[in-house]
């Protein structure tokens, strides 16, 4: 049993391409062909949706950002002030110092642990680049890429 979800995976994957690679469009011009045929059939032709005009694109994208920036300065403030109104900043670095504290307790109660205290220490101020491969590495497990395929006329 232990063998199907793998194989229902596969087939999964394998419909995804196989849609994708299927699917194709014809060309404008041999749509507007064939319909040119069809006594009538210009009730048939819809055109594109209008794209919006290049200015009120930018001037969205503008309002957006600062939107975005606002809102983050705002957020930002609020958390400042929170965090030292009830010191948190001071609570973060005792935990950010607290097992450089503890690796000097260990090798202070057991002075033959210091090669090991030693690997820990310089692997301590590598924790962070390991950390944030595990980050993406989780973020991007699930990540799947979306097949496009592109007609070109020629």
């Amino acid at each position: 049993m232990s063998d199907q979800p793998q194989t229902r995976s596969a087939a999964d994957r394998l419909d995804l391409v196989l849609c994708n690679e299927l699917h194709w469009e014809a060309p404008p011009e041999l749509t507007a062909c064939l319909l040119g045929l069809i006594p009538g059939a210009t009730s048939f032709i819809v055109s594109p949706p209008p794209r919006p005009k290049s200015w009120y694109s930018l001037l969205v994208l503008t309002l957006t950002a600062v939107a975005i920036g606002l809102s983050l300065a705002v957020a930002w403030q609020l958390y400042n002030t929170v965090g030292t109104e009830f010191g948190l900043a001071a609570s973060f670095e005792q935990l950010r110092n607290a097992p450089l504290l503890g690796l000097q307790r260990l090798d202070e109660a057991l002075p033959a642990s210091r090669p090991a205290v030693a690997v820990l220490v310089a692997l301590r101020d590598q924790l962070h680049w390991l950390l944030l491969a595990l980050v993406l590495w989780l973020a991007l497990d699930g990540w799947q890429p979306q097949f496009k395929r592109t007609v070109t006329s020629g």
